[in-house]
């Protein structure tokens, strides 16, 4: 069975307005031109925000995804080559050479696994177990044995039991037969024979387990009769004597080498786990909750190319990319930011234009499609632009996000001032949210040659509140700050009818005092005119670094 690729269109970690109404618009633009499997995700939580717009516009959010590290489900075979319990082992090496397989799970009739049979362990049983004696016994059923010779049944008083026998080749006087076969029970016997009448009648007359006739010869009917008197189970192979015998040791049920243990694990397991566990093994087996046989993980699975693909949007850096985006295939990108350091096998769709937006170039894409955009996706776009651009007064604001408003209105039906103010007002609420959301909502971490900082950012109406929630801010800063490991953590609070912020700052004496903003009291200054994060705040706190350096 083909693997299903799934392709996710998702923005970065603590998701903010532009990246979640993005990664919708633009699966649904992709899904319209035909790319299969797309559908919008999110990195991290909603923001109060981000979950307004949503509410208002009735439209579901993206999926959430904590990571998308290739797990055992992704590359595991679900076309299982498999047996059951009965199935001889004859049958089981002749799957292994036909499918090229080196291992094979037998299951139970409810699909739940009895072991796994390798080379190896057909190797041991018929090359190792050839000690004196040994290579006579053989644990059998009837119908096995039956199966595995082609034979025909003539009498049958074995049932379907599961019997261990000893395998006696009728190739001598009768003399020397009697008394070769006289040190076992003759009810645990097998006795192959070709057309030896005289070997046939003796074997039958001491009431061995079961009589085989090689060569296809057709056993007499006085003897027929005999063994119906002595429940003699009789069958007719159409082998010679030396392969019939060597087949009825290959009849032995697939359970027999099984001891009802099963190296497995769940489908949600790791595949970078599993490539340890299978430098020991030749493969495991994936269960569900139920035990059930989901699919089956050998060392050639691990070649396999990631199920998963992503397109990337409103960032481009792995940093701030799910977890786990450097395991998967990186299939576009969509971004109005500075361009990171990830690498692809091949060429990818990459746009990254300077404007105030993401949610103004997947606007874009759709304007310039064939496709009709739906009036709820351009109410997203509309509020991601307005969302990114503080109701177009940041001053990454540029004529493309003017003009795609424009457009938006027209086909949202939604006057963009008035619905820019209800997103702002909605969510301004420091207390409302709480400390930790604030902060950490749309935290984004940079690096700076060998160091790391962040800038969080939450717009509201007036400073007023500030002064009361300062202190509790500051205290998940230093928190975030350890956590991460940065030497500077940082929040732009934007009031947007002001057009101005202040800046709440964390981190080494040092660098706290080469910020170069305009000190108002202990770990906040004042930044006039400054809203725009990505254009004003982190290009200034690269240039610090850089400095410092």
């Amino acid at each position: 069975m083909d693997r299903v690729e799934a392709v996710y269109v998702i923005g970065h970690k603590n998701p903010d307005t532009d990246s979640c109404v993005s990664a919708v618009a633009l699966s649904e633009l992709r899904s319209a031109e035909g790319m299969a499997n797309v559908e919008p995700a999110r990195a991290g939580d909603l923001n109060p925000q981000t979950a307004f717009i949503f509410d208002y516009l009735k439209v579901e959010p993206p999926k959430y995804l904590s990571d998308v590290y290739p797990r055992a489900r992704d590359i595991m075979n679900t076309g299982i080559v498999h047996v059951s319990e009965q199935t001889p082992l004859q049958k089981v090496m002749d799957l292994m050479r036909v499918e090229g397989v080196r291992s094979v799970p037998v299951l139970d009739s409810g699909g739940r696994p009895k072991g796994v049979l390798t080379i190896m362990d057909l190797a041991n049983r018929y090359i190792g177990g050839m000690e004196a004696g040994g290579a006579r016994e053989v644990t059998t059923t009837m119908a096995n044995m039956v199966e595995t010779l082609g034979a025909e049944v003539v009498h049958d008083f074995l049932g379907a039991g599961v019997a261990t026998l000893g395998v006696y080749v009728g190739a001598m006087q009768e003399n020397s037969f009697v008394e070769i076969i006289s040190f076992r029970d003759p009810r645990d016997c097998i006795v192959v024979v070709g057309d030896r009448e005289e070997i046939q009648k003796r074997a039958v007359g001491m009431g061995v387990a079961l009589l085989v006739v090689s060569g296809g010869f057709r056993p007499s009917e006085e003897l027929i009769e005999l063994a119906q008197k002595k429940n003699v189970s009789v069958v007719v192979s159409p082998h010679d004597t030396a392969t019939t015998a060597l087949l009825l040791r290959f009849s032995t049920p697939a359970s027999s080498l099984c001891d009802g243990t099963v190296d497995s694990v769940l489908p949600d397991t790791l595949v970078d786990d599993l490539r340890h566990r299978l430098t020991s093994m030749s493969g495991v087996a994936v269960l569900d909750s139920d035990g059930v046989m989901q699919g089956f993980i050998t060392k050639s699975c691990l070649l396999k190319k990631p199920t998963t693909g992503l397109i990337l949007v409103d960032h481009n850096e792995l940093s701030q990319a799910v977890d786990g985006a450097e395991k998967v295939e990186i299939k576009g990108v969509v971004d109005h930011h500075r361009i990171g350091n990830f690498q692809t096998t091949h060429a990818i769709p990459f746009i990254c234009d300077p404007v105030g937006s993401t949610s103004t170039l997947v606007a874009e894409l759709y304007r310039a499609s064939a496709f009709e955009i739906k009036r709820a996706t351009a109410g997203l776009l509309l509020g991601g632009v307005l969302s990114d651009t503080v109701i177009l007064k940041s001053p990454t604001t540029t004529e493309r996000d003017v003009a795609i408003i424009k457009w938006l209105e027209e086909k949202s039906g939604l006057e963009h001032m008035a619905f820019g103010t209800e997103i702002f007002a909605a969510t301004s609420s420091i207390a409302k949210r709480g400390h930790f959301a604030v902060v950490n909502a749309d935290h984004k971490v940079f690096e700076a040659g060998e160091d790391s900082f962040g800038v969080g950012q939450v717009e509201v109406i007036g400073f007023d509140e500030l002064n009361e929630e300062k202190e509790g801010l500051l205290a998940e800063l230093v928190k975030v700050r350890k956590a991460k490991g940065l030497v500077l953590s940082t929040l732009l609070v934007t009031d947007i009818v002001c057009g101005t912020s202040l800046l709440l700052a964390t981190g080494t004496k040092e660098v706290i005092y080469n910020l170069g903003y305009p000190k108002l009291e202990e770990s906040m200054f004042e930044l006039k005119g400054v809203i725009s994060r990505k254009k004003q705040v982190v290009p200034h706190l690269l240039s610090v670094f850089s400095t410092a350096r």
